[in-house]
């Protein structure tokens, strides 16, 4: 955007920076990491759920969330390669080989909890990425503008989920005389209520 100014603070109504200014460098390598460690991690929690993948559309679903996690990673490694020198080049590779594992704390064993990730989780990550696209550092907020379209479908594949999942249920429910959901194999009201208290609070 030409002629794209900062919006607030104490910059406010100056041009954006094209190049990282001294006295925030640390501070804006600090904030890129830290995003940057959040994409991989989020892989890491659902590398086994293509095993159970209740259809095609849904393994396709998580490979694709997968691939633009691991694009942003990759878009936070730029960042860092490009505008941080040596020690921003020491940081990327420190990025690329690290391990989270469970990062959030919540482990996404199944795909009730995938669902709820993306569906809450990426909400979250909507709003950071919404913060950082108002970044003075020009390229940081770009870089993360584009990433905000890609956040939205994992959003979408979440909300989706559930939903496909409470109308199975529901479906069961008139199915059988006695309304057991689990018997039939599919997920009962109160497990889908148990998670979205879970994931929402």
């Amino acid at each position: 955007v030409e002629g794209r100014l900062h919006h607030f603070g104490d910059n406010m109504g100056t041009p954006v920076w094209d190049e990282v200014p001294g006295e925030f460098r640390n501070m804006l390598r600090r904030l890129i990491v830290t995003q940057g460690d959040t994409e991989p991690a989020s892989v890491e929690q659902q590398r086994r759920l293509g095993e159970t993948a209740p259809s095609l559309y849904d393994l396709r679903n998580l490979f694709q969330v997968n691939v633009e996690e691991g694009r942003h990673l990759w878009a936070m490694v730029y960042l860092l390669h490009t505008y941080f020198g040596r020690d921003g080049r020491e940081e990327a590779e420190e990025l690329l080989q690290r391990r989270s594992g469970d990062a959030f704390n919540e482990p996404t064993s199944h795909w009730l909890s995938f669902f709820m990730f993306t569906m809450f989780t990426d909400r979250d990550g909507k709003y950071q990425l919404a913060a950082l696209a108002e970044s003075g550092f020009d390229p940081l907020a770009r870089t993360c503008r584009f990433m905000l379209t890609e956040e939205a479908h994992h959003m979408f594949v979440g909300e989706t989920g559930v939903q496909r999942v409470v109308k199975r249920a529901c479906e069961l429910i008139k199915a059988d005389p006695n309304g057991d959901v689990r018997a039939q194999g599919g997920v009962d009201l109160p497990t889908v209520q148990k998670y979205l208290n879970l994931w929402y609070t």
